[in-house]
């Protein structure tokens, strides 16, 4: 089945916190943030583990108290089947997902699943597992009529049958893990020793080819061991019992009262492919692949999971959930991008059964990857871990414009997730003029400060950009615009807070961003850029008729008045008057709104 959603709490660093995932999720986020912490806690229960005594998340327990660890770790794993895969409706929850629920204490794991628990109480329990005396039992204590001698399978399928019509209802219920292994995932990991001695994948790969020639699914969807291993293993059961059965006799010497005994072997032959050595040679003879350089060993780890990507694409194998933590380590550039396409080739080829998560800090696989599959992954100030991750609400204007139209933008993952502010502007002056003028006045970068300007003007993508960062990212999200705009209506339509508008929306400006400078700092900048060809020098008196001309644009009359009176080789756009603007305006003179903004995009940001 493919993992949904997985709930976690008292895990080490994870309290309580419910983490998204998809065929494909990349978690990401600053080291200690818990993204390795979320593999160990898949591995922990889909291998079956027991945790230790520091997996128990340390708090403070609110009373001035020492600080102590947590009594429980407790998970929900939300598991969708795939479309072929058939599951007894007795295992899942009314909107046809599977739940399991871990618990861990110091001295015992509990496991159960969401799902049909029987109003007769004997019917929850695992049948497969019971004894044949137990079965019996079960039997006579419902009721259930059987004539002549039944095998356990027999006894085992009456009671299936049974349990079809038995009255039930919906709720937590208790069962051994083992009776859910065949349609769980297997977890895999892959961690940076593997990736330092790629002979671990080869082994993983290889593993999967031997179960695939060991196991068969049946018409219900059942993986079972092939037909003459079945046999072999009903010859071995066999003969174990019948040895068993010879113990009968010692027993009884000293105990009569003993009347049978019965042994059920768990036998799996999937165990039988355990290690192996991979040697090559390269012109000087077979070596280990060990005793390689690391060159060698990361470029025949990219041939690795390519040859492995054509394995697994042929294999019929049971689902199964692979983790990759960091796989970027120590991979240039074009190296990152091939192993991302590499993992995403295994999850998203034709009839798939692999679902990967990848623990990266690695720019290129962020920024290559569906936006909507990253899970940032960050620290709050008490220790606990905190999970964001991108919500397109089903909205077709998000999704369009994450898929097809954020690279217009220059928008990419990493900005997304990382950058602690973004303005919303919606003119090219603003865009070329804001960075010089912060810049100038604080010594440093917007970029290297976290701040994004985005200029939404004449983009076709605004809508579902407005719409991602209402929902998202509302909180670090400024609308710088003009005063005459009528784009603020599209903010409250995108899910921006009507009564908080001041928090987000600043107004510049008569009409525009352009009118909001003095004659006085526009002729500074004229005067060094595009002198009159008159000679003379301009004065705030050759700007006033442009000024009060009604129903036009002042930036608009502005480049038409120096094409009119300059002959200078510098283009009169606005994005060069913007750039120009913001370097010979006096500091003392930008205007009040612009320092304004920046004062609180500072304060969005945490600079200073």
């Amino acid at each position: 089945m493919q993992l949904i959603t997985v709930e976690i709490k008292n895990f080490r660093c994870l309290k309580d916190v419910k983490i998204p995932f998809r065929e494909l999720t990349v978690l990401i986020g600053e080291n200690d943030a818990g993204k390795s912490t979320i593999l160990d806690l898949l591995d922990l229960i889909l291998s079956e583990h027991q945790p230790e005594e520091s997996d128990y998340y340390y708090f403070d327990d609110g009373n001035g108290n020492p600080e102590s660890r947590a009594d429980e770790i407790e998970a929900v794993l939300t598991f969708h089947p795939y479309s072929d895969q058939t599951i007894s409706q007795e295992f899942l929850s009314p909107d046809g997902f599977f739940r399991l629920k871990k618990r861990f204490t110091r001295l015992s794991g509990e496991t159960w699943y969401n799902g049909r628990c029987f109003d007769q109480e004997v019917l929850n329990q695992d049948l497969t597992s019971l004894r044949v005396a137990d079965l019996d039992a079960t039997i006579q204590e419902i009721g259930i009529v059987v004539e002549g001698r039944l095998n356990k399978e027999e006894k085992i399928q009456r009671l299936q049958e049974y349990k079809q019509h038995a009255p039930f209802h919906v709720d937590w219920v208790p069962t051994a893990q083992a009776s859910l292994r065949e349609f769980l995932p297997r977890f895999e990991r892959y961690r940076s020793l593997d990736y330092q001695d790629p002979t671990n994948v080869v082994i993983k790969t290889l593993r999967t080819v031997y179960e695939s020639k060991i196991y068969e699914t049946d018409d219900e969807g059942v993986r079972k061991p092939i037909t003459s291993l079945r046999e072999l293993q009903s010859d071995i059961e066999t003969e174990l019992n019948r040895k068993v059965s010879e113990l009968l006799g010692y027993i009884q010497r000293y105990n009569q009262s003993v009347r049978r005994v019965e042994f059920n072997p768990t036998i799996d032959f999937s165990g039988g492919l355990k290690s192996g050595q991979f040697s090559i040679d390269d012109g000087r003879g077979f070596h280990w692949l060990t005793k390689c350089g690391d060159g060698t060993k990361r470029r025949l780890l990219i041939a690795f999971f390519d040859w492995e990507r054509e394995i697994l694409g042929k294999q019929q194998t049971r689902p199964l959930l692979r983790g990759y933590d960091e796989p970027d380590v120590n991979l240039h550039y074009e190296a990152q991008r091939h192993m991302y396409r590499t993992i995403r080739d295994i999850v998203y080829q034709e009839n798939s059964r692999i679902q990967a998560i990848v623990c990266t800090h690695s720019l290129t696989m962020i920024d290559h990857a569906p936006a909507t599959s990253i899970d940032l992954l960050h620290l709050c100030e008490c220790g606990m871990t905190g999970v964001n991750y991108l919500d397109t609400l089903e909205d077709q204007d998000v999704e369009d414009f994450l898929a097809n139209l954020a690279a217009e933008l220059g928008i990419t993952n990493s900005i997304l997730f990382y950058e602690r502010c973004y303005i919303i502007i919606e003119g090219p002056t603003e865009e070329n003029s804001l960075p010089i003028f912060y810049h100038r006045l604080y010594g440093h970068s917007m970029i290297e400060d976290g701040i994004r300007l985005i200029n939404i003007e004449g983009n076709g993508g605004k809508k579902g950009l407005l719409k991602l960062l209402g929902k998202n990212r509302q909180h670090l999200t400024i609308a710088f615009l003009d005063s005459d705009t009528h784009t603020n209506q599209d903010f409250i339509g995108a899910g921006f807070s009507r009564d908080r508008t001041d928090d987000y929306l600043i107004l510049i400006g008569q009409k525009e961003f352009e009118d909001a400078f003095s004659d006085e700092t526009i002729c500074l900048c004229l005067n060094e850029i595009w002198p009159r060809t008159d000679n003379e020098p301009w004065a705030p008196a050759h700007l006033s008729d442009i000024r009060s001309e009604p129903n036009k644009k002042f930036s608009d009359r502005l480049m038409g008045l120096i094409y009119q009176n300059s002959e200078s080789d510098v283009s009169n756009t606005k994005p060069v008057y913007g750039q120009k603007l913001a370097s010979f305006c006096p500091l003392d003179m930008i205007p009040e709104r612009v320092i304004h903004l920046f004062n609180r995009a500072r304060e969005i940001a945490r600079v200073g």
